[in-house]
């Protein structure tokens, strides 16, 4: 990141291209990252009930730090348009203000080559998607080089879309430079956000290809097929809509993302742990208490079954006495 910024070798050489592409992915990332969280936490908060509310278990007050950061360090959506910003032309100088937008003519040749330029690993993307068969419908879901090539489809065509809108309006007498831009700016931000889809994506293919250890390999294989479904389920109006997912398929969609996330249910903690939280930051009555909780439900289940009694039957674990969570 220094050699990007201040330059590299003796002469300290500025690459205007390198910044660029930091600065975007520096600014589409913090977006995606700082939504995410705040998605997550409230997840967490309702996942909890009543105990999710209360400040002993924290996550009223994660909430309240995380909210800000969807603006603090820069706007998300703001940021949003600077990613865009970058995908639409390779050179920055082609643009002073965001009034510039309209008085460019956009090479439609120049800007698919940005879009497709590999962000991580570009042998192993590349040999993943050629190896993609012709027909979707004989592809499995899980196979990467479909699901890299879907979200690398998908921002393509949503770019050459904006490409395509602002070079209509662009040479209209009646409307500002600025107003071009406006119009198709619901267009770029979600260019934009496939983008840094893509990005991710490539990201986590490059990850688990230099990853050693087997079992953790086969384990990111999985975490990273849900990944890559869910982002396609969340946006299968678009993939409908524009025929790269047939009805069927979205379907099968949804179900591979319920099988997926049952799979990883047992790896929860596992997962959880990889990221070395400390123990101070977890501490919170809810994880506390918890533990003996399912225990106890666990065992008087096992006592119900012994009886020869269902454990959801009238008397279950939720009938015990015994102080709630909160």
């Amino acid at each position: 990141m220094h050699d990007v910024q201040a330059g590299a070798g003796p002469a300290q050489d500025i690459d205007e291209v390198a910044q660029r592409e930091l600065e975007s992915r520096a600014a589409g990332l913090k977006a995606a990252n700082t939504w995410h969280a705040t998605r997550t936490i409230q997840l967490c908060r309702e996942a909890c009930g009543g105990a999710g509310y209360l400040a002993e278990n924290r996550l009223p007050v994660l909430k309240a730090d995380t909210d800000v950061f969807t603006t603090f360090e820069g706007d998300n959506t703001v940021l949003l348009q600077l990613v865009a910003k970058g995908l639409l032309t390779g050179y920055r100088d082609h643009f002073g203000s965001l009034d510039g937008w309209g008085k460019v003519a956009f090479v439609a040749e120049q800007v698919r080559e940005t879009v497709l330029e590999r962000t991580a690993a570009r042998g192993l993307i590349q040999r993943l998607v050629d190896a993609v068969p012709g027909r979707d419908d004989d592809v499995a879901l899980t196979d990467r080089g479909w699901q890299l090539a879907a979200f690398e489809d998908r921002e393509k065509h949503l770019l050459q879309g904006v490409i395509k809108r602002l070079r209509r309006n662009a040479g209209r007498k009646d409307i500002t430079p600025f107003d071009v831009f406006n119009d198709v700016q619901d267009h770029a931000l979600t260019a934009a956000r496939a983008h840094i889809d893509r990005v991710v994506l490539e990201a986590f293919v490059a990850g688990i290809e230099r990853a050693a250890d087997p079992g953790a390999r086969a384990l990111l294989e999985t975490v990273c097929d849900l990944f890559a479904l869910s982002g396609i389920e969340a946006d299968k109006g678009w993939f409908l809509q524009h025929g790269r997912l047939t009805p069927a398929r979205a379907k099968a969609v949804t179900s591979a993302v319920n099988d997926l996330l049952v799979q990883l249910r047992p790896h929860m903690r596992t997962l959880v742990d990889a990221f070395a939280i400390p123990d101070g930051w977890l501490a919170c009555a809810i994880l506390e208490e918890e533990p003996v909780r399912q225990q106890a439900m666990a065992a008087h289940d096992a006592e119900l079954r012994a009886a020869g009694a269902q454990p959801q039957a009238d008397d279950t674990a939720t009938a015990l006495e015994m102080t709630p969570a909160q």
